[in-house]
């Protein structure tokens, strides 16, 4: 009866048991391992953070085996590639890499164009603004080394808009150095602007040498382009006539790139060539540019150091040395330039049909500055006593000039006027001289032409 009772019991309380639901079940798994938010999606943050994240790492590794079109074919266009990222807002630090590949492959139009959505979504991010801006200054600079073709109103354009966003960066972090130093590459090398250019250079100077050493070791990467401004700097200096600062510049840059090297020696000595040569100082600029040779590796480019140690001989009295320095290029890679100073030896050692020769030719090829060749052939029949030639050579050169950049030449109004004088049309010399003088009035030697022309006409 025990028994009975025991089992009907049993049978009672099975019977009261509520079945297990599905929904029981499922709280029961969530309670231990997931929110609903994490289970359904209903909160993607985290999601979207993953990715990203993911995106980024992905991209990092392909970039340390410069695989810039694997990045671009997997990740661009990114409305397409990460619509998830797009819709949530999150995808402008994948932009910015995705824009640095595809300026790796030279493709700007479409680098710019992210970097602007990136600039759009965060005004005030200084990698977005910094980016755009050399991306922008690289388009010019490949342009102007004939790897792409930008010009007229879309390269006024382009340099607008590396302004804009170089002054921006440079709002943001106003004690940087690099923006400053390729903003000065901007003015310096793309618009041929010296002197702000030198201003740029000079603030990416002042501002690494205002760091402290604790501030200049995070920020170590930036050190190169400080050398490099100060490299830049010397040049600049120089050309604006100041020699003895530039001095101290390449000084500078040599001192504090002398375990780095991230400007070759061959280009700081022929810097240092150059500045001693300006001073007047050839027997040091000759030190200089030997060194220089030296030091440039097999293969590289060696012409303009030939060429500057070749007017270095010759201001040294060393024309037999000029002419060895001059026939270290073979003659097939002699560029203008290189011809003008090969000229110059040759008149030295007065060689002058061979030295017209060579010039002649350089006319003919030279659609640039075909001036300096024709003011040099003025010169050599100048020294012939062929004035009537000579007017000739320089009245083509001031021709040549005007079409092509549409201003007065001042040394060839000086040799039109001076030649006019030697060969007696006193009339036509004083004309001459007239317009040079209301255009540089300070030409040189300009005061001693007009006492030679106004005597004799009075």
């Amino acid at each position: 009866m025990a028994t009975l009772q025991t089992a009907a019991r049993i049978i009672g309380s099975v019977q009261t048991v509520e079945p297990v639901s599905e929904k029981s079940v499922s709280n029961a798994v969530q309670a231990e391992l997931f929110s609903d938010q994490e289970l359904f999606g209903v909160e993607k943050g985290q999601y979207i953070k993953k990715t990203r994240n993911g995106v980024l790492a992905d991209i990092d590794a392909l970039e340390k085996g410069a695989r810039w079109d694997d990045i671009v074919g997997l990740y661009h266009p990114v409305e397409e590639k990460l619509p998830d990222l797009v819709r949530a807002d999150a995808a402008v630090q994948v932009r910015r890499k995705l824009a640095f590949a595809l300026g790796q492959l030279g493709r700007f139009d479409e680098a710019i164009k992210e970097l602007e959505i990136c600039v759009d979504a965060e005004p005030d991010n200084f990698l977005s603004r910094s980016s755009l801006a050399y991306t922008a200054y690289n388009s010019l600079y490949e342009a102007k080394n004939k790897k792409m073709f930008l010009a007229g109103k879309a390269k006024a354009d382009r340099i607008a808009l590396a302004h804009a966003h170089f002054k921006k960066a440079q709002e943001l972090r106003p004690d940087g150095v690099t923006c400053f130093y390729r903003r000065g590459m901007l003015f310096s090398q793309i618009e041929n602007k010296p002197n702000p250019g030198l201003e740029q250079f000079e603030k990416a100077v002042a501002n690494w040498e205002t760091l402290s050493d604790a501030q200049r070791s995070d920020r170590h990467q930036e050190k190169k382009n400080y050398i490099k401004s100060v490299y830049r700097s010397a040049s600049l200096l120089l050309a604006a006539g100041n020699g003895g600062k530039a001095l101290e510049r390449i000084s500078l840059c040599l001192q504090q790139d002398e375990q780095t090297q991230y400007i070759s020696l061959a280009f700081k000595y022929f810097a240092l060539g150059k500045i001693h040569f300006q001073l007047d100082r050839f027997d040091d600029a000759k030190n200089a540019l030997l060194f220089a040779l030296q030091s440039s590796g097999k293969g590289a480019s060696k012409d303009f150091i030939h060429e500057l140690l070749a007017r270095t001989y010759l201001a040294l009295g060393k024309p037999d040395k000029a002419q060895e320095t001059i026939d270290g290029i073979p003659e097939r890679f002699r560029r203008p330039y290189y011809r003008w100073t090969e000229a110059d030896v040759l008149c030295t050692a007065g060689r002058f049909d061979k030295a017209r020769q060579i010039l002649e030719q350089v006319c003919e090829r030279d659609s640039r500055s075909r001036h300096v060749s024709l003011i040099r052939l003025a010169k050599i029949e100048y020294t012939r006593g062929d004035w009537a030639a000579g007017m000739t050579c320089a009245d083509k050169a001031c021709q040549f000039f005007s079409r092509t950049f549409g201003n007065v030449f001042y040394e060839g109004l000086f040799w039109q006027s001076f030649l006019a004088f030697k060969a007696g049309q006193v009339d036509k010399a004083d004309q001459l001289l007239s317009e040079l003088e209301s255009s540089c009035r300070f030409y040189p030697k300009l005061d001693r032409l007009r006492a030679m022309v106004r005597n004799q006409s009075n």
